[in-house]
């Protein structure tokens, strides 16, 4: 499985070259932009799985670089995280408000950024796979059986998905408080680990009942 490609778009090659070689080391693909259009450029040709995003930049602010990514069909749903040194409540609102998915205020700390980008990741990757599993679904849906088992299981992972957002929140309030973002964070790994599960259940389901079709 080739390794999640992440562009990270700033006008200092030093922020740059720091992000880089964190994530690099945690095995994840790298690619770079210096300016907003450059970036704009790289996401039609690259299609990243993740953008991390200065926010002042000379030529084009991060701001309009999300807004015209966010206004694309093709580039709508990847996920932005915000880096900038302005750190009001003002600020964030206005990141959080043209589609950016979080906000990491300068000097950037490496390791929760990275903290943050792993999690953004892994719901890229949920996504992923609930948009095959949708798919999937739909092709089963002639299969009496599987109606009443997808609408329960809808229920509970809209539930578990409510529970994840929840505590992104509190762990954004609280992110001065390790012992409050651990515990948070911890929380969020296991309604994940429930989520995937879930998925994979599901999975099962959906081969197993192709297979009874096939016989048939």
């Amino acid at each position: 499985m080739a390794a999640p490609k992440i562009l990270v778009v700033d006008d200092q090659p030093i922020n740059v070259q720091l992000l880089k070689r964190k994530l690099e080391r945690e095995g994840l693909a790298v690619i770079a932009a210096y300016t907003g259009l450059e970036a704009i450029d790289l996401v039609q040709r690259e299609k990243p799985d993740l953008i991390l995003l200065d926010v002042m930049m000379p030529d084009m602010d991060g701001i309009e670089v999300c807004q015209r990514l966010q206004a694309r069909d093709d580039t709508r749903s990847i996920p932005i995280i915000f880096i900038t040194a302005r750190s009001t409540k003002e600020s964030k609102l206005e990141g959080l408000g043209v589609g950016a998915v979080d906000y990491i205020t300068k000097p950037i700390d490496l390791d929760e950024t990275l903290a943050r980008v792993q999690t953004q990741l892994r719901f890229v990757a949920i996504n992923r796979q609930l948009v095959d599993l949708t798919r999937r679904l739909e092709e089963a849906r002639r299969a009496a059986t599987i109606g009443a088992i997808t609408q329960g299981i809808a229920h509970n992972l809209n539930n578990l998905l409510g529970v994840v957002i929840g505590y992104l929140d509190l762990i954004q309030v609280y992110h001065d408080k390790p012992d409050q973002v651990k515990k948070n964070t911890k929380h969020v790994e296991d309604a994940v680990q429930r989520i995937v599960s879930i998925i994979k259940q599901l999975s099962s389901l959906v081969v197993k009942i192709r297979s009874e079709e096939r016989r048939v």
